[in-house]
């Protein structure tokens, strides 16, 4: 194995890992909007004593679920995909194609990232609380930033096993996926 393809190996070995990791704790958020609904119901039907910032916290549980899964989903093969089309493509310009959109993938998230974060240091600087909780909420918007730099982190390690794959004539990632285009 040359030095480049154990490199590649590694990178997306760490990207699985580090997926792995952002997708329990995206499974810690949705459990968290569970605990907070149910003691929320308890409080408002037999204390007659409503939470006033449920839908705040389960806001915010939710965004964290959502944005801290997408690497996982990327890495396990269950975004969507085109494959259908990809399939019909020649065996030879499917991997240079991969490539190109991989790139394009992160070009894009890197000017969401750029967005999302300055978003979310305007947010620290004035200082932004929540309405009802008064939460501080840069933290809870630093999690969009945070996931578009992972998911770039899981598609550029991507980028470097197709290249590996491709340059040694191997099928690529999502031509190992299993599934047909017929199951689409």
């Amino acid at each position: 194995m040359s030095g480049f393809s154990a490199f590649a190996k590694a990178a997306e070995e760490t990207s699985a890992h580090l997926a792995k990791v952002l997708s329990a704790l995206a499974a810690l958020s949705v459990a968290a909007i569970v605990v907070i609904l149910v003691f929320s119901s308890l409080q408002r039907y037999v204390l007659d004593q409503p939470i006033p910032a449920t839908e705040e916290l389960a806001a915010y549980m939710f965004v964290a679920c959502a944005f801290l899964s997408m690497m996982d989903g990327l890495v396990e093969g269950r975004h969507i995909r085109l494959l259908p089309v990809w399939k019909r493509l020649p065996a030879e310009l499917q991997g240079w194609l991969m490539m190109t959109g991989h790139l394009g993938t992160i070009l894009i998230l890197v000017l969401l990232i750029r967005e999302t974060f300055s978003f979310a240091a305007q947010s620290y600087e004035y200082g932004a609380r929540s309405y009802v909780a008064n939460l501080i909420e840069w933290p809870w918007m630093m999690i969009i930033p945070f996931s578009l730099t992972t998911l770039a982190l899981a598609i550029f390690a991507r980028l470097l096993g197709d290249l590996d794959r491709t340059m040694r004539g191997l099928p690529l990632a999502e031509a190992a996926s299993g599934v047909d285009a017929e199951d689409i």
